[in-house]
Formats: structure tokens, C-alpha cells, sequence
């Protein structure tokens, strides 16, 4: 099974629609000004030392060939003559070279290590600032997850190497370059076979670098499902369930699946790559060994001394080593240009819902705290679905009113608070607040007034100050307004019963934290919700964990709260709907009927069906 599956993505990778060629090798370099830039936002003193040591070290390889013909020619004459005296040069240089040379290597690697820490936490800043920005339907897109994953986990570390490498492409053609001028003394031809023998080595080493990029992007949706897999086996939210059916096996077997199926793919890979490598590095060395010779016959001819000799065959070794370098230094970059623009893929996102170019201000008469909403003919389909959730929908909510929305799971209940928040906009038709359609307002000054808690609140592993105080995070460490919140849910009872109390850690994932039931848990959530002291407050069935009683109490004490302030609430359990003004019915993304418990009891429509339905199971 693994195999039949390896062999078929090999033959995609084979086929895929960006086949190799040498034009695209060079163009990689095209980039380099764009990576240049963010290496350098991350730290200009670091990439400019880390450019001047590694040019330094160009010039050592030149001066090691040179002491070492100056040596032996040195001995040789102190032998004839019987003293030392010629050898103390050579050996002098030879120290002040290697020691320069081992000093700027060590600054070198010190630099790179440093510069590495700073790029890679600059991208991931980049990364995290680019998501803030997006919008909600990204994050419901499992191409963009793709990318994503990309951009933290394999460009992070590209656009660094991008840069050394063209560091060590700059030392290395210094090198090359001199020793290239050494052998011309002795022969032209010699210099013309160290530059064509690598060449085959470098095309095969790019072919599997771009093999390689996109092994990378045919496993990425699986390479997903790994991680998910391991999150699950990893964190508490999965681990009761798990042990309850037994399912650890289960998610270990599809685990060890897909880690020997990425096995196999890339031993193929490897395996082929490694044996080419090889085999054109044989060729090379060949054809040095050839050049050794040649050198060899010249010294025994009397046509060089020995000193030359051994000053040839370094420069012949030099060249061809430092030929083969910048071959292999220009694959690299292909290959990590690849990853890097994953990146810049993933940067180029760009939000469709944005603030207007000038956003009004919202503004409400002194009168009143709360603010008016207005659906008007509001449709709307998810890009993955064909039905609409919302088809036509038109409604009025008065300033200071408090309703409820029912229906069935999927009617469109959530999706209308969705809108209203601009997590996404409307197909068609307008959503107004205080009279004005909502895009024309200040995305962020929108959201600030209008306070949710959905159904799938999150369970911050923070303090659990922290967690009520996120609601509004200006104040988070506002005590007097984050205790005020917890008394007004609840959350106070549980957090004064904590160790530590509001410095408690909540969640199991440090140290020392406390973790909370369902229940206990939504009052934190609400509490973070009536931290916002918003003018528009939502609960989207964040009480569905708590008993009747409970969820009760809650929405009693939030409908004294939010006295004055517009509160939309949906729930399933029509003893806390009651509560509100008016109660909106919903059924398959349109509103079916409206009005106050009494007013549609008496319609005896859909609600009152809804409503007996529910009465009938406590009787």
C-alpha cells in the first residue's frame, strides 16, 4: 500500500506543471534584493559583519597555496645551505594566516547563530502580523493552511541560508578566481577542466532540489493530518475520549502510517540524490587525478620546482573544490528560493473585509446606551457550500432591546452574528448600525462595540485574570474592572475557591495550572464578555454546558445587566428565550416569524410547535 502510494506521487512530482531548467536556476537570484531587504530588517550590524568575515575568509585559501610553495622551496634551500633561516617567513605567514582564518571563522559561525535567532523571530512576527490581519474565511481554507505552514515551519530558516550562501558565493569566486589565475600560469586548458567537471554534478543537484520543493507541497495536506494526530494523542481537550474508546491505537497506526508512507518518499528521494552525488563526484575526481599527474610530469621534467608542484595541484584541487562550491551554492539557493517564496506567497494575502479609506465615527444619541441594528435583505453563502445560510433576511432591532434567535443547528443563528461583526461580509443587501451600513465604519472601533461569546468559546492557558481580562485588553491587568466582570457571570465563585485566585493558571498546559469543568469554564467566557462593557452584547449558546437552572440564573442576571444596551442571545432552551423582548424564529437562512413568547404562543406557528415540543419532555 505504501508503496503503490509512493510511486504515484513520485509520478506526480514528475509531472508537475514547473519542470526543471537551467533559466530557472539563475533566476533565483532574481529575489535576492527582496531577502537581502528582510535579513537586514532583522539585524543591519549582524548581516553587515557577517558579510565582511565571510569575505575575508576568500582571500586565506590564496594565501595557504602561496606559503605552501614558499615553504618547500624554502626547506629545499635550507638544506642546501644549512641553515633554517629561509623556512621562519613561510612559517610566520603560515601561523598569522591560520589563525586569522580560524578567527574568522569562529566570528563567522558566532554571527550566522546570532542572525539566525533575529530572522527566524522576525519572519514569525511577519507571519503572526500578516494572519492578525486576515480575514476569518482564510483560516476555513486548507490551501491557505498549507501556505501557512510553509511560511513558519520551511521559510523560516531559507532566507538566512539565501544570504550566506550568496556570502559564500562572493568568498568562494574570490578564491576561485585566484586560483584560476595560478593555474593559467601553467596551463590554460587545466583551468578549462577544473570549471567543466562540476557542471553535471550541479544540473543533477538542482533537478533533486526542485524534486525536493515539491515533495514538500504534495505532502503538506498529510503532513497536516501528522501534526493533527499528534495533537490529538498529545492534548487533554482529546485524552478522555480517547481513553474512553480506546482509540489510542487507533490514531497511532494512521500515525506510524503516514510517517513510514514520508519515509519511503523521501528515501527515494535520498537515495537517488546521495548516489548521484557520488557518482559525478567520482568524475571529478578523476579527472584531478589526471591533472595531478600532468602537474607531477612537469616537476620531474625540471619544468617546475617541487614547491610549484605542490602550489599547482592545491590550486588544481582549489579551483575545481571551489567551482564545485559555487555550483552547488547556486542549487541551493534554487532550492531554498523555492521555500522563500512560499513565504512571499503567504505575505501577499491581502483582507477583503478592510476599514473604509475614512470611517465615520459611531454615533448614538445621549439618550440611549445601546445601538440600533438593521438586516436589510442580507443573503449570504459560504464559499465551500452551495445553499445559502442566509437568503433575503430583513429585520430591526431597537436600541436597548434585547432578542433571541431560535432555530435548528446550521438555520443560520450564528452566521447572522458572523455579519454583524463583519467576520464576513454579506453577499447582498446591507447590515446598518446607529442608521449607518456598517462597512462604513472602523473595523476595529466596530468590534469594540459589540461584545460575543460563541458556543466554541476558547480556553485561554493563561492567568485566569488573563482570561477574563482579554475581553477587553487594554485593562487586562485592570483588577477592579476584571473582578466587577466576574461577579456580574459568576466566575468570582470559582476563581476565590483557586489556590491562587485570579493569579491562578488556568488550563493544563503549564505549570501549576488548574483545570476547570465545562460549566465553570463559561462563566470565565461570559465574564470576558461583560468585560467589554460593549454597547452590543451577544451570547451565542455559551451556556450549553450548564444545567436549566444555571443557564437560567445566567441569562436573568445578563438581561439586568445589559439593561439599556441592545443584547441579542440564542439558545435552545426556550425557558431562558422568554426572557427576551422579541424572539426571531429561523428555519433554513430566513426568518419565519417574530415577535415577543406571548405574541407567537398565540401565532401558534413554528415557535409554538418548537416551544410544546420542549414543554413536553419536562412533563
Amino acid at each position: 500500500m505504501i508503496r503503490r502510494s509512493t510511486y504515484s506521487r513520485r509520478n506526480r512530482y514528475d509531472q508537475q506543471d514547473e519542470p526543471f531548467s537551467l533559466k530557472k536556476v539563475l533566476t533565483s537570484f532574481a529575489s535576492l534584493p527582496r531577502v537581502l531587504r528582510l535579513v537586514w530588517e532583522a539585524s543591519p550590524p549582524l548581516v553587515i559583519g557577517l558579510a565582511l568575515f565571510t569575505l575575508i575568509g576568500g582571500f586565506t585559501p590564496l594565501a595557504t597555496v602561496i606559503i605552501a610553495r614558499l615553504l618547500i622551496d624554502g626547506a629545499l634551500t635550507a638544506i642546501r645551505h644549512g641553515t633554517i633561516a629561509p623556512i621562519w617567513l613561510p612559517v610566520g605567514l603560515q601561523l598569522a594566516v591560520s589563525l586569522l582564518n580560524g578567527f574568522s571563522n569562529t566570528i563567522n559561525s558566532l554571527l550566522q547563530s546570532l542572525l539566525q535567532d533575529r530572522v527566524s523571530n522576525h519572519i514569525q512576527l511577519m507571519i503572526l502580523r500578516k494572519a492578525n490581519t486576515l480575514d476569518l474565511s482564510f483560516f476555513e481554507n486548507p490551501e491557505f493552511y498549507d501556505k501557512l505552514n510553509h511560511a513558519s515551519e520551511q521559510a523560516v530558516n531559507k532566507p538566512l541560508a539565501m544570504i550566506s550562501q550568496t556570502f559564500g558565493l562572493g568568498r568562494t569566486l574570490i578564491t576561485l578566481l585566484s586560483m584560476l589565475g595560478l593555474i593559467l600560469h601553467l596551463a590554460w586548458w587545466l583551468a578549462i577542466v577544473a570549471l567543466i567537471v562540476p557542471i553535471p554534478s550541479f544540473i543533477a543537484s538542482s533537478r533533486y532540489g526542485l524534486r525536493n520543493y515539491w515533495m514538500m507541497r504534495w505532502q503538506s495536506p498529510e503532513k497536516r493530518q501528522q501534526r493533527y494526530v499528534n495533537n490529538v494523542m498529545t492534548t487533554d481537550d482529546f485524552n478522555k475520549e480517547i481513553k474512553l474508546f480506546n482509540l489510542g491505537d487507533f490514531f497511532i497506526r494512521r500515525y506510524q502510517f503516514l510517517a513510514k508512507k514520508f519515509y519511503e518518499e523521501n528515501k527515494d528521494l535520498q537515495i537517488g540524490r546521495n548516489l548521484s552525488n557520488f557518482l559525478w563526484s567520482a568524475l571529478s575526481i578523476a579527472a584531478n587525478s589526471g591533472i595531478y599527474l600532468y602537474v607531477a610530469l612537469q616537476a620531474i621534467e625540471g619544468i617546475i620546482t617541487l614547491g610549484a608542484l605542490s602550489q599547482y595541484t592545491m590550486a588544481v584541487n582549489q579551483a575545481g573544490q571551489n567551482f564545485q562550491g559555487v555550483l552547488d551554492g547556486i542549487s541551493n539557493m534554487y532550492e531554498n528560493n523555492l521555500f522563500v517564496n512560499t513565504l512571499f506567497e503567504f505575505l501577499e494575502y491581502e483582507p477583503k473585509i478592510v476599514s473604509p479609506e475614512h470611517p465615520v465615527p459611531i454615533e448614538t444619541p445621549v439618550t440611549t446606551k445601546g445601538l440600533d441594528i438593521e438586516f436589510r435583505n442580507v443573503s449570504f453563502t459560504y464559499a465551500d457550500k452551495e445553499e445559502p445560510a442566509l437568503k433575503n433576511v430583513s429585520f430591526r432591532v431597537h436600541s436597548g432591546e434585547a432578542i433571541a434567535l431560535v432555530g435548528r443547528n446550521g438555520a443560520g443563528k450564528t452566521t447572522l452574528v458572523k455579519l454583524l461583526t463583519r467576520l464576513y461580509d454579506p453577499d447582498e443587501g446591507e447590515i446598518l448600525i446607529a442608521g449607518r451600513n456598517i462597512k462604513e465604519y472602523d473595523l476595529q472601533e466596530l468590534r469594540g462595540h459589540i461584545g460575543v461569546i460563541f458556543q466554541d468559546y476558547v480556553k485561554y492557558s493563561m492567568k485566569a485574570s488573563e482570561n477574563i481580562g482579554v475581553g477587553r485588553v487594554v485593562d487586562v491587568e485592570n483588577f477592579e474592572l476584571i473582578d466587577a466582570a466576574a461577579h456580574k457571570s459568576g466566575a468570582n465563585t470559582v476563581i476565590e475557591r483557586l489556590e491562587e485566585g485570579y493569579d491562578s493558571m488556568l488550563g493544563r498546559w503549564f505549570d501549576k495550572g488548574v483545570q476547570l469543568s465545562g460549566g465553570e469554564w463559561q462563566k470565565v467566557a461570559l465574564a470576558r464578555a461583560f468585560m467589554r462593557d460593549a454597547r452590543i452584547l451577544i451570547l451565542d449558546e455559551p451556556t450549553s454546558a450548564l444545567d436549566a437552572q444555571a443557564e437560567y440564573d445566567i441569562f436573568t442576571r445578563f438581561r439586568y445587566l445589559t439593561e439599556g444596551k441592545t443584547a441579542i442571545f440564542i439558545s435552545h432552551r426556550f425557558s431562558t428565550v422568554r426572557l427576551a423582548d422579541r424572539i426571531f424564529v429561523i428555519e433554513n437562512g430566513t426568518v419565519i416569524e417574530n415577535g415577543s413568547h406571548q405574541e407567537l404562543i398565540a401565532l401558534d406557528g413554528r415557535y409554538a410547535q418548537l416551544f410544546n415540543l420542549q414543554a413536553e419532555a419536562y412533563r
